[in-house]
């Protein structure tokens, strides 16, 4: 099926929107989650450069303060022992979590303030959950000349294992490794925090995308839908159009072979006619008798010129266009009448010629055609036809009292004559309704005013005497 032009372009446009937004969608929180996800590192080798560097003071100044108490070390001397211990536990910052330890180069603990049972023993085989032995690395970095050394240990405000980053130094002069650190949960927990935050921003970001993308595609799918309604509505009204002009040419080609038979050919026979009846009438005078061939063709003659005007009258009929519709339908109701034997009864307002000649024409073949179906299939014994101007519509109603007819089903079964009738009326902004029972058949075709009130009222004002369109005339055949 080939699709309109707008409607590909339409498919292309959302399939476009929709490529380019998995794109964006993809390639911007990539993007952000790396940029993200760097700038993150770096803030965190930020911080830890600036605790690192804070670390490296502290313990300056605490080997600073011991030897300007103690200038000359003597490890041996219990006083300046015990007073350098005094000084190291006094020393604490951050709370509970900041302080110094000591230990001499064999491990055993010389000072430390938050856990006073270590003192005086020997931690030289301490290991990690790792298998790190953590008192060793920190004598080794101290003994290498300062270094830093992560590792899980008790946290004295929580009394929880935290991750620690301890930096040790080493007093030569008395053979000592001195040490301090900081917990790292919180700097761990700000991290965390803030990578939640970026996890939200970028969730968020996905959000827009995605609502940008739909908001994009709603566009397009409404922008789409309203040019395709456009193009199918011209196209409607052009098919629609093209169909009345072709109902229009073939009521105009009905119309020129209806006026060439009754004033072409029936003249002919008419003519024809009068001469058998002259001849007739001389061999009267002559009292010789008509052969029997000549009756014959007399006779054959004049149901010739019947049959003719019959179909003249069927093609087009002339008082349709010389009296208008009600005339024209009183006279075909008044010929269903005489061929069937079936009673009709019209009810018609004085409409005369103030009408439009193509509604006068589809609502004379609604009547036309509805008499044939009634004559065909519903075994009726009585018609009724009635035709009003009321409530700014014009309505025809032709109901029967047949067998009637399943109206559930479908339309093509009922016959190209009534969609074509149903095509004729909607032309005219109307509409076409059938109702059937067992109790007969009932066909409404309703026309609004305004179709033809432009129309309508020219006419009424050109004309001598004006008739009001609602009266009516009541006639039974």
């Amino acid at each position: 099926m080939i699709m309109l032009l707008p409607l590909r372009l339409f498919y292309i446009a959302v399939l476009q929107v929709i490529l380019t937004s998995i794109v964006i969608y993809f390639f911007v929180t990539s993007e952000y989650r790396t940029l993200s996800n760097q700038n993150l590192k770096t803030l965190e080798n930020f911080l830890i450069q600036q605790k690192q560097q804070e670390l490296k003071n502290y313990t300056a100044l605490v080997s600073s303060a011991i030897h300007h108490m103690h200038p000359i070390a003597d490890a041996t001397n219990e006083q300046k022992k015990a007073d350098v211990k005094k000084l190291i536990d006094k020393l604490l910052y951050n709370g509970d979590d900041g302080y110094f330890f000591a230990y001499d180069q064999h491990g055993v603990n010389i000072a430390h303030p938050k856990e006073p049972h270590r003192i005086g023993e020997n931690w030289w085989h301490i290991e990690s959950e790792q298998g790190d032995k953590i008192i060793q690395q920190l004598i080794s970095n101290a003994k290498a000349g300062g270094d830093f050394l992560h590792y899980p240990w008790m946290r004295p405000s929580s009394q929880t294992v935290a991750d620690k980053m301890s930096y040790s130094t080493y007093l030569d002069s008395w053979q000592w490794m001195l040490g301090t650190g900081i917990y790292l949960d919180d700097m761990n927990q700000q991290l965390a925090t803030l990578q939640q935050k970026i996890d939200l921003h970028i969730n968020k970001t996905k959000q827009i995308i995605l609502l940008v993308a739909l908001s994009a595609i709603f566009i397009i799918f409404i922008f789409g839908l309203g040019i395709n309604l456009s193009h199918k509505k011209k196209a409607d009204k052009k098919i629609t159009e093209l169909g009345q002009k072709i109902i229009n040419l073939r009521e105009e080609q009905h119309r020129h072979v209806s006026r060439e038979l009754h004033d072409g050919i029936v003249q002919i026979l008419v003519s024809i006619k009068y001469s058998i009846e002259a001849t007739g009438i001389f061999l009267s005078q002559q009292q010789q008798s008509k052969p029997k061939p000549l009756q014959d063709a007399e006779k054959n003659l004049a149901v010739a010129i019947q049959e003719v005007r019959r179909i003249s009258h069927h093609l087009h009929p002339r008082i349709l266009d010389e009296l208008g519709l009600s005339a024209a339908i009183m006279s075909l109701g008044k010929e269903f009448s005489k061929q069937t034997g079936i009673n009709v009864e019209i009810t018609k307002p004085k409409l005369s010629k103030l009408l439009p000649d193509d509604i006068n024409t589809s609502l004379y073949r609604v009547v036309q055609e509805s008499l044939i179906n009634i004559e065909k299939h519903a075994n009726a014994t009585k018609v009724t036809i009635d035709l009003s101007i009321e409530n700014k519509w014009l309505t025809l109603v032709i109901a029967d009292n047949g067998q009637g007819f399943n109206t559930s089903t479908p339309q093509q079964a009922f016959g190209i004559g009534l969609r074509n009738l149903t095509e004729r009326i909607e032309y005219h902004c109307g509409q076409l309704t059938i109702s059937s029972s067992k109790l007969g058949t009932i066909i409404t075709a309703n026309i609004p005013t305004h179709v033809f009130a432009f129309y309508f009222n020219a006419n009424r004002q050109s004309s001598n005497k004006p008739e009001p369109p609602i009266t009516k005339n009541n006639t039974h055949e």
